[in-house]
């Protein structure tokens, strides 16, 4: 049975010894450090994550998990245990024995917008990484963004460019492979096309986890990675902030009243004020509709009893703009894109002694659509419905295992797409100019309309799971659990069976060890005209993780992923699912926590290749990178923080043009394709910088910052482009240098 742990200044100390040590608020008994573990909750009894469990009086620090458990190697009996968490009460509590019971974390209005968290969350799976903004926000580079720092995890394949529609490329895979979620629930765009900006701010951010594979039962539709982000609710304590830099521009308000929590956030760019005065006039271009974009956040938090807490979520982004190229505004010679979405979420979480619930409905409009030239569109409505519950319960102590989790849930993924589609028949892997129907078009014959849909598609799919976590020992803990995915439309049901066994095998030392199967529904631009199965994904990761000392972490991995039932164009071009693919690689992140010190450094090797066809040739995938190195130090003291960081990584594959065709009816050339994916764009290396300074001026904390990518203006190559008949190739390159300078108050 839990208890209510009060708040450190108010909780009364045990009874002391005669002689308690000096500095400690209760004294140390002279005990054999024993190994330990416990749980963290919250005043509804849900698992508190990320919560930094600390023994006082030393520095042994340990971070809870998903489930909110927690486990330190060595400690005292009698020690005394200090529990911090964002946006709640610190709280005390005692090592009774190596079961500790349940600490409940009481909310708190936050001191300041300032998060300081210091160690690791415990990975999710082997290979996966639980990151605080503080730590994202002192990765130079990535101009203060949440999400674009990405691009330092291992693993992540970086492409100069979003790539896909989501712009995330997870060990070798495609775009769509991966998921991204937003408090559970899929989002359709992660970059924005200009300025390549996340879609919501740092600030509106409580955790980001990155789990590049062997990821829980509870999440489905990916055969690759996902990435996850946790909202948060609004602080106690009224404030206001608002920032501007040369890229966008945004507030952010939060407070609570009636025990209701709530936060708004807005952003809008402002590259499209600067765009047009440093456009240089010789350019052959003309922008009717500057890129920009618009981003909204909302949340409400109601606590309706004390077993009963309500949530109300909303996050939309309104992506726009408009080119010619000449000046002449000639309907066949202009490009123009508009995206839209919004996703609002209900939620209801209870708690009721061990057993609690949440169940959540998610509704999102979204609309995208494509011109080029006169003829060629893409025009695409959707309206996605999702309903998403799960059971939970625990207990100490249940047939001998201790520590026990026990969840189930479900839900219910329905969509309806509204599409009118006229492209060149779209490419596909194995043939040059990778990609769907938004790849599929091109300026090299603007009338190519030969592939033409209209028509409303509905796409319901279902998900059910359970899941069972325990130590086995005080050593060895293990989570295994199935799920069970339905797919109306291809009349497909799959069982993924998924697992994992952690093993301490000493205190600085850990063994991960995960496997499982995954499914993805072919559900990717054109794949939705055709009646195709989902693709599969069996995926095996073993790791380790290492802690020489505090604030010292090393996390290498292997991995091992088997792929089938790709979605693959025959010799005759006609999609199916005979594809099969394998991926394989090595991972290695270490980080540094010393004082003013933060460093970083992470790389990963990668191999994948696939076959389209039975007896087909042999290839790489088109995000193929088989290195990717990162580095980064950051150093923070008073009000001034400076940091460096240096990446390298191989450049990704391309399919040559061998000759080309003269086609007299059009009056255009066929290009005749080398072999798939045989070339390679050269290495990329840059260097960024950021510094940032903070000052008081009366009630507002002023930040001031300059983060430059790509310091030494190393344009590297991203792709090639081909002139009108093949027989020359020019390159298409990298921006030389992006600054970003702004400025950020919090009232």
């Amino acid at each position: 049975m839990g208890f209510i742990a009060l708040p450190a200044r108010a909780q009364s100390p045990p009874p002391a010894n005669p002689t308690p040590a000096p500095g400690d608020a209760f004294p140390r008994p002279a005990t054999s450090p024993i190994a330990i573990a416990g749980r963290v909750i919250d005043a509804l009894g849900q698992p508190v994550r990320g919560a930094t469990v600390t023994i006082e009086g030393t520095t042994t620090i340990a971070k809870t998990s998903r489930d909110g458990t927690y486990r330190v190697a060595q400690a005292a009996v009698g020690a005394s245990l200090i529990i911090d968490k964002d946006g709640f009460e610190t709280a005390l509590g005692m090592v009774s024995g190596a079961e500790v019971d349940d600490i409940v974390l009481l909310s708190l209005a936050q001191a300041s917008e300032t998060i300081e968290i210091h160690g690791d969350a415990a990975p999710a799976s082997p290979g996966s990484v639980t990151v605080s903004r503080d730590d994202i926000q002192r990765i130079p580079g990535s101009g203060g963004d949440v999400v674009r720092a990405l691009t330092a995890m291992p693993g992540v394949v970086n492409t100069q460019m979003p790539a896909g529609y989501s712009g995330l490329v997870i060990r070798g895979s495609a775009p769509q492979d991966s998921k991204v979620l937003i408090d559970d629930f899929e989002v359709p765009l992660l970059y924005h096309t200009i300025g390549f900006r996340a879609i919501l701010p740092a600030e509106a951010i409580s955790t980001l986890d990155y789990v590049p594979g062997g990821f829980d039962v509870a999440y489905g539709r990916a055969a690759s990675g996902i990435v996850s982000l946790t909202t948060r609710a609004g602080s106690e304590k009224r404030s206001e902030q608002a920032e501007i830099s040369a890229l966008d521009g945004g507030a952010l308000a939060q407070g609570s009243f009636r025990h209701t929590d709530y936060m708004l956030a807005v952003r809008r760019s402002t590259i499209d004020m600067i765009l047009p005065y440093v456009l240089p006039a010789s350019a052959n271009l003309s922008l009717t509709t500057v890129p920009y974009y618009y981003d909204l956040q909302g949340r409400i938090d109601h606590a309706l009893s004390s077993k009963w807490k309500l949530a109300v979520s909303t996050i939309g982004s309104i992506d726009a703009f408009q080119l010619y190229f000449d000046k002449t505004h000639q309907a066949d010679k202009q490009l123009s894109q508009l995206t839209e979405f919004v996703r609002v979420t209900a939620s209801a979480r209870w708690q009721d002694g061990p057993w609690s619930a949440v169940l959540a409905l998610s509704e999102m409009p979204e609309s995208f659509n494509v011109s080029l030239g006169a003829v060629q569109h893409i025009h695409v409505d959707r309206i996605e419905t999702t309903l998403r519950g799960e059971l939970t319960r625990t207990a100490k102590e249940l047939g001998g295992l201790t520590n026990v989790t026990w969840r189930v849930g479900g839900e219910v993924d329905a969509s309806r797409y509204a599409l009118d589609l006229a492209v060149p028949t779209p490419k596909h892997d194995g043939t040059a100019g990778i990609g769907g129907l938004g790849m599929g078009m091109g300026l090299r014959n603007p009338n190519d309309v030969s592939f033409r849909f209209q028509g409303v598609i509905w796409t319901p799919d279902f998900g059910s799971w359970t899941a069972l976590s325990a130590s086995l020992s005080p050593r060895v803990h293990v989570t295994t659990g199935l799920r069970l995915d339905g797919f109306a439309r291809s009349g497909q049901v799959t069982l993924q069976p998924r697992g994992q066994l952690i093993l301490d095998l000493t205190s600085k030392l850990g063994a991960r060890l995960a496997a499982g199967a995954y499914r993805r529904p072919a559900e990717y631009q054109d794949e939705l005209i055709h009646n195709l199965d989902p693709e599969r994904s069996t995926q095996v990761i073993a790791g380790l993780e290492y802690k020489p000392r505090d604030g010292v972490r090393i996390q290498p991995s292997l991995y091992y992923t088997d792929r089938s039932h790709l979605v693959a164009a025959d010799p005759t071009g006609t999609l199916g699912n005979t594809g099969r693919g394998t991926t394989y690689g090595a991972e290695v992140l270490a980080t540094v926590r010393e004082g003013p010190w933060f460093g970083w450094l992470s790389y990963s090797y990668t191999h994948s290749t696939r076959i389209d066809y039975p007896g087909g040739p042999t290839y790489l995938f088109a995000y193929d990178q088989p290195h990717s190195l990162n580095g980064a130090l950051s150093w923070k003291k008073g009000n001034w923080q400076l940091g460096a960081r240096f990446e390298l990584y191989s450049g990704l594959p391309y399919t040559p043009i061998a000759s080309s065709v003269f086609q007299s009816d059009s009056n255009t050339y066929d290009p005749t394709n080398g072999a798939v994916n045989s070339l390679r764009v050269p290495l990329h290396h840059q260097l960024d910088f950021r510094i940032d300074h903070t000052w008081q001026v009366g009630p507002v904390a002023l930040t001031g910052f300059l983060d430059i990518q790509n310091a030494y203006l190393n344009a590297s190559v991203s792709t090639y482009q081909y002139n009108y008949d093949y027989s020359q190739k020019s390159a298409i390159t990298s921006l030389p240098i992006i600054p970003s300078i702004g400025l950020r108050g919090v009232l």
